[in-house]
């Protein structure tokens, strides 16, 4: 079991893709998503705007005190193919609602949604970082206690031990997901080549292992890179759905501490 934290200032972008907003015109049998829990938030689905209501019930609590940045949590609960028979809506849910206790995000509105459509089982929290008191839920950014709490979870219900996609063998996945798994592992192997201090090098590198990287920039007149667009295959891939470490404030930011390094 492993877990990835996110947050933003988006309710509405992350129910959209949660609740799998794109399939409301497939057949209910064809969607890849289903609700397993929620506290705090009206749940008419299928009813026009029903998205919306349960944004507005997630935003109720902000109502009570300044703004913060980043109101919106976001987490999904990654489970191993192993385990997929024996993780049930109700076990699933069961685990989810002990990891929010355990991560200490309780006193707050959320909704807990599983996705079907990768091998292996997982589902999505959604919840508001400022609880029904008006209080901010730090400890829901905590990596270092999300890492913990998964692996006590994982021993107590003898899961099996989650493994990050690095550590992935990608010949066990098809399609897209293969290309964007082995893409990650690609640039994760050139950015911690220490010999390597700029971006130019990077996709250099990068080419010469079949990924093309094609920089975006803004508008301003400076032409700031804006993102990244990581291609492979009939594949490409948005900077941020490789993985933070490869976007491209934080790929200058660790070539420019390198390249400091070099030079002391």
């Amino acid at each position: 079991m492993i877990g990835k934290i996110s947050s933003g200032s988006s309710f509405g972008g992350c129910m959209s893709y949660i609740t799998r907003e794109k399939q409301d015109k497939l057949p209910k049998d064809k969607q890849v998503w289903r609700v397993l829990g929620s506290d705090g938030v009206r749940l008419d689905i299928g009813e026009g705007n029903w998205r919306k209501s349960v944004v507005q019930d997630m935003e109720r609590p902000m109502l009570s005190r300044s703004e913060i940045k980043e109101p919106s949590g976001h987490i999904s609960l990654g489970f191993s193919p192993k385990d997929g028979d024996r993780l049930t809506d109700d076990y699933m849910l069961k685990i989810a609602e002990e990891y929010m206790a355990n991560m200490g995000i309780t006193n707050t509105p959320y909704i807990i949604v599983r996705h079907t459509d990768k091998p292996h089982p997982h589902c999505h929290i959604m919840f508001s970082r400022v609880d029904y008191d008006g209080k901010i839920i730090k400890s829901a950014t905590n990596r270092y206690r999300n890492k913990a709490v998964c692996l006590d979870l994982t021993r107590h219900h003898n899961l099996t031990m989650g493994t990050d996609s690095l550590s992935l063998d990608p010949e066990k996945l098809r399609g897209s997901e293969r290309s964007k798994v082995e893409t990650r592992q690609i640039a994760n192997m050139v950015l911690n080549d220490r010999s390597i201090h700029d971006v130019n090098t990077f996709r250099q590198e990068l080419k010469k292992r079949g990924v093309k990287v094609e920089v975006l920039y803004d508008k301003t007149p400076e032409q700031k890179m804006k993102t990244l667009i990581y291609k492979k295959g009939n594949h490409s891939f948005v900077a941020s759905k490789i993985g933070k470490r490869f976007t491209p404030n934080n790929i200058t930011k660790e070539l420019d501490r390198r390249s400091a390094q070099a030079e002391r």
